[in-house]
């Protein structure tokens, strides 16, 4: 699990270690979360370009999801390519050599660009990052949520989202009276439950948007 400290990622964390057949989860970041379970294994690593060194520490795993993510309009071209691309090259091609039929589930955006072509840079890149995870790892997916509704007690680092989800309930009432609820809006729950359903039993297609995901979770139950 990387990427354990943001909104998605906790879901991935909580969701994981509820589930009866998650033996272990490992988390690699920078520091440690202020979370302590009997499953939970903390691995803290500095270096996100090389993930080599903690190889060992990844051994066995049969699944990755990745929430590591940052937002354009916060960082440069640049800094926002190698937090995005970069870093999760690095892991991707460790643990390829690691367990190749491992399942890698990435978490996108809606309206990222598979053809790498648009005139959104964020996208361009997002894109880029699908693309090659799938190419990577035959069990490579990429979730494409909407906006992501917090369900596990954290909240969003990002000021605007707090305030989105404040404006949440009326929000949510508008998207089922047009109907548009699968189309626009998912959870940290649902997020959760469908990467472990990504590890568990894979998907028809590898690149599922917010439909997609919320389709899933209501089909698991």
């Amino acid at each position: 699990m990387f990427g354990g400290s943001g909104l998605v990622g906790d879901g991935f964390i909580k969701e994981s270690l509820a589930a009866a057949d998650v033996t272990e989860v490992v988390t690699v970041g920078r520091t440690l979360l202020d979370l302590s379970h009997p499953k939970l294994r903390q691995v803290v690593h500095t270096d996100f370009s090389d993930f080599t060194a903690i190889t060992d520490d990844l051994a066995g795993v049969d699944a990755c999801f990745w929430a590591l993510g940052v937002s354009s309009s916060t960082v440069s071209a640049q800094d926002y390519e190698r937090i995005t691309y970069d870093y999760t090259m690095a892991a991707a091609r460790t643990l390829a050599t690691i367990n190749p039929d491992l399942t890698f589930v990435y978490v996108s955006g809606g309206g990222t660009d598979s053809t790498e072509r648009g005139r959104s840079r964020w996208a361009r890149v997002k894109g880029r990052t699908e693309n090659a995870i799938i190419k990577i790892f035959r069990n490579g997916y990429a979730l494409r949520p909407g906006f992501v509704e917090p369900l596990h007690g954290k909240q969003s680092k990002t000021t605007a989202y707090r305030i989105f989800v404040r404006a949440l309930p009326a929000i949510a009432l508008i998207a089922r009276l047009l109907r548009l609820t699968p189309v626009l809006m998912t959870s940290t729950t649902q997020m959760g439950q469908v990467a472990l359903h990504l590890a568990r039993a894979g998907y028809s297609r590898h690149v599922l948007e917010n439909r997609d995901i919320v389709t899933i979770d209501a089909l698991r139950r």
